[in-house]
Order: structure tokens, then sequence, then C-alpha cells
């Protein structure tokens, strides 16, 4: 099986949204939720490893918050915390609570797919380090 990279995921993502079936009926909200939600990680693990090696080790919230400090302009960072709280909110079952509708989902999509493409977090080069490995 092969490795999907954030596009990939954002991808399956939106096919789910456009393609539920009779098997998927209670599990695609999340599952959207999910596979966004690892689209953004991705991509910010890619940042850290070329920007800040060794930030990519932290919990996620710690991340989120060192963002603003590596990120210009600083309502990218924010955006981005807040979709990934949105997106990690969506993916845990909340007893009395709805899941995100269809519509809700694309928006968390639309906005992920435009964090991930974003000047500044998605021009990735391998860390030094994988460059010097990938030498013949």
């Amino acid at each position: 099986m092969s490795r999907l990279d954030a596009d990939g995921l954002l991808d399956e993502a939106r096919r789910l949204i456009d393609h539920t079936s009779a098997g998927t009926v209670s599990v695609w909200p999340r599952s959207v939720a999910l596979l966004a939600r690892q689209a953004l990680e991705q991509t910010l693990m890619q940042f850290w490893l070329r920007t800040a090696p060794g930030v990519e080790h932290l919990p996620m919230r710690a991340q989120l918050t060192c963002l603003r400090a590596y990120l210009a302009p600083p309502a990218l960072a924010a955006d981005l915390a807040f979709t990934w709280h949105a997106l990690s909110r969506a993916t845990h079952h909340h007893p009395y609570e709805l899941d995100l509708t269809r519509d809700e989902l694309a928006s968390l999509i639309a906005a992920t797919r435009r964090l991930v493409n974003a000047e500044g977090l998605s021009d990735v080069q391998p860390p030094p380090r994988a460059r010097a490995q990938s030498r013949p």
C-alpha cells in the first residue's frame, strides 16, 4: 500500500463526502475529519523537519503554539490551529451531539487544502540529513 501525501488524503476525504455508501453511513463524517486532520498533521511534520527539527515530536498543542513564532502572517498559524481543533473535535464521538454536516466537512476540507498549500508551510524540501542520504 502506498502512502498518500496531504493532497491525496484530502482527495480521499472529498471522495468519501461525494460517494457515501451503506457501508460508510455511520462512519464517514469522522473518517473525513480524520483524513483531513492527517493531511494537516503530515504537512506540519514536514514543516517542522525543514524549519525546526525536533518540534515534530512535541504534542500537537505545543506544535500549534510554536507555529506562531515561525509562520508569517500570524493569522496563518491561528487558522491552522482553529482548523486542527475543529477537525480533532469532529473525529471524537460526543454523546448528544450530531456529527458535522456534509457542508461543514466540505468547508473544513477546503480550509485544510488552503492551509496545506499555503506559502511558507508547503514549500517542503527534505531536511539536510535526508538529502545527504539520497545522494548516489
